[in-house]
């Protein structure tokens, strides 16, 4: 009787949880899902599943996977060398670290964009400024910008902040007894390194690099504000569906669910295949 009650309790505590994840999450994309099965003349057709197998949305697909894997790899390996150094830090200068490193956190992809343009664009304050040093030519050395190069950057300015605030509490469960035990008992650095400190901080490296892909591979304010549709990737695809210029809400629908499906089946592979690393 009592663990009924218990049970009864749990389920009354978890109801406002539910209760948001379905209006929020599960009635809108079910709501998508059934639209995509529509065509432009309200029929009921699979005509938008199989336009997406035409060669541009493949390419956008292909693209936003190859952006996704590199910004979180670059994302990791520097969020992680970042907040080595930011928990080994004391007092008040740890303090402001990690507020500082919080902060892009806080701004639109939007704002991120701006920001990149104005500060590194062809009339940006930096370019400028090594015009005048180093003689470079401006619009040369900004036209990386509006690129995948470009891209790449401004995505890592808003990922590698992510992979701060995760790895920072993960060093701080990280045993540094134990170093020192491996350390003088005569372990090397990469013995260290794999027995010691990986299998404390691979769980939080772990959900940090599929945080950072799926964040990558949803994230279009940045991109669209950046480069407009010049760059092919999967969510500024979806945008021009919806666009004045090219209105296919159906045709957007399939693509939502698309990239729903190909994010979290990735995820899905990902945690399988590094869970057993």
């Amino acid at each position: 009787m009592l663990f009924k009650k218990e049970k009864g309790r749990e389920i009354l505590l978890l109801a406002p949880l539910f209760i948001l994840l379905m209006f929020f999450l599960f009635i809108p994309f079910l709501s998508v899902i059934k639209e995509s099965f529509y065509n432009s003349f309200g029929k009921l057709s699979l005509i938008n599943y199989k336009n997406i197998f035409q060669k541009s949305y493949m390419e956008a697909l292909k693209n936003s996977l190859s952006l996704s894997i590199a910004t979180s790899l670059f994302g990791v390996i520097f969020g992680t060398i970042i907040s080595f150094y930011i928990s080994k830090s004391k007092g008040m200068i740890r303090e402001w670290l990690y507020t500082m490193t919080s902060l892009p956190l806080t701004f639109s992809g939007i704002i991120i964009a701006y920001s990149f343009i104005i500060t590194l664009g062809s009339s940006g304050t930096i370019t400028l400024i090594l015009q005048k040093i180093f003689g470079i030519k401006p619009l040369e050395f900004s036209s990386y910008l509006f690129t995948w190069k470009g891209l790449t950057v401004a995505y890592l300015y808003f990922q590698i902040p992510r992979m701060i605030i995760i790895m920072i509490s993960a060093w701080g469960n990280l045993d540094w007894s134990l170093v020192e035990a491996a350390d003088s008992l005569g372990a090397g650095t990469i013995t260290i390194m794999k027995r010691v400190v990986i299998p404390v901080l691979w769980p939080s490296i772990l959900a940090g690099s599929v945080l950072l892909f799926a964040v990558s591979m949803g994230a279009y304010g940045t991109a669209l504000a950046l480069t407009g549709v010049s760059v092919n990737i999967l969510p500024l695809t979806i945008y021009t569906q919806v666009s004045d210029v090219s209105y296919n809400l159906p045709q957007a629908d399939a693509l939502s669910v698309l990239l729903t499906f190909v994010t979290t089946f990735s995820i899905y592979i990902y945690r399988r295949t590094f869970a057993k690393m």
